[in-house]
């Protein structure tokens, strides 16, 4: 099994949102931002494409099982990862182990 696919099934059940209005969702926790130790880690990983827009990331993607990280440009100071499942980019929010939980848009 890939990765991305682990990770899409891991998911909790909960409301599914369309595209459209997942826009407009903001993240209820509020973020610790990343210390520059970290951001410099990250920078090191292929994965790894910093703050650029759903579209960017989609864009960006090929074929099932492609994935990246970036930098949320509608939750500041959060991650997303974003990947190709069944031909279609999924994106999901990388919440803090401190706070709720990842929720998928």
């Amino acid at each position: 099994m890939k990765p991305f696919e682990d990770a899409l099934k891991n998911q909790p059940l909960g409301p599914v949102l369309s595209k459209a209005a997942s826009v407009e969702c903001i993240s209820p926790v509020s973020p610790r931002a990343p210390d520059a130790k970290m951001l410099e880690e990250l920078q090191a990983e292929t994965w790894y494409q910093g703050e650029m827009s759903r579209k960017e990331a989609e864009g960006l993607l090929e074929k099932d099982g492609d994935f990246l990280v970036r930098k949320s440009t509608t939750n500041p100071g959060s991650f997303v990862l974003t990947g190709m499942h069944n031909g279609q980019a999924k994106h999901l929010l990388l919440v803090d182990p401190e706070g709720t939980r990842s929720n998928s848009y």
